[in-house]
């Protein structure tokens, strides 16, 4: 593995580690309420994170921080596939080191909220649903603001956080609004039981949903110009061989 790729991993690590650490752990300092200021405290949590982690490193790493979203990046061409697998190694660990810190610091409140997993508090259908429809709209304005040309705007950071906010309010009581893979599976490895058996449901729901965002946006996007890839390759640098230029052998015999 390159070393710039070393960077690009490091920094999804880090970022996926700051959503998990501080969205999972106001839910934890919250606890188990119901009220609109503890469930909103929630939600900025992870939506304001993501933005501040955007901001602090896309321009590393394209800051996907979310399964989910990279395999949506790569369906639609605008990521190599061959980044896929590190990518995804290194937004497990980050969650999982966040969830690991919550249980060796927060040990008691951490538990009380099942380590901030997300369970479905609806039918596993309709939770799949819900899943699907939220990573949909996460995905496609993901694809808008980091794979459009025409997305000018310095403010993709807070666009994307405020779709997080949005959606974990709107799916809080239904399947939590999870939208990301390594955000549920790291908290249920710790919570186990009926947590851990139901966080299947955040695999299947989020990553049919970033496929579908990605693909519906490929196809309202118009002409292929307007694209471009998450990633800044740097450029190939091409090595010229300098050929010594043979000198003409000279038959002529100078005379004394």
């Amino acid at each position: 593995m390159s070393s710039l790729m070393l960077k690009r991993c490091a920094a999804e690590f880090i970022g996926t580690f700051a959503l998990v650490f501080f969205g999972c752990g106001t839910r934890a300092f919250v606890g188990d309420v119901q009220n609109f200021a503890g469930i909103l405290a929630v939600h900025i949590a992870f939506g304001f994170t993501v933005a501040a982690m955007i901001y602090t490193l896309s321009h590393i790493s394209s800051a996907q921080f979310n399964p989910a979203i990279t395999l949506g990046f790569a369906i639609s061409r605008r990521f190599p596939w061959r980044y896929v697998l590190p990518y995804w190694i290194a937004e497990f660990a980050g969650a999982l080191l966040a969830s690991t810190t919550h249980f060796i610091i927060l040990p008691e409140k951490a538990a009380a909220v099942h380590y901030g997993a997300t369970t479905p508090k609806v039918g596993i259908i309709q939770a799949i649903a819900i899943e699907i429809i939220l990573t949909f709209f996460l995905m496609l304005v993901s694809m808008a603001t980091a794979t459009d040309k025409r997305f000018k705007r310095s403010d993709g950071g807070l666009t994307v956080g405020f779709v997080i906010l949005v959606s974990g309010l709107f799916a809080n009581s239904l399947s939590g609004g999870s939208m990301n893979p390594a955000r549920s599976l790291a908290p249920a490895l710790f919570a186990g039981g009926s947590v851990l058996a139901t966080v299947w449901i955040y695999f299947v729901g989020p990553l049919i949903g970033a496929v579908l965002g990605a693909v519906a946006y490929d196809l309202i996007r118009g002409s292929e110009e307007n694209a471009k890839d998450v990633l800044e390759e740097p450029p190939v640098k091409k090595i010229e061989f300098l050929q010594k230029k043979e000198q003409p052998e000279t038959d002529t015999v100078k005379g004394s």
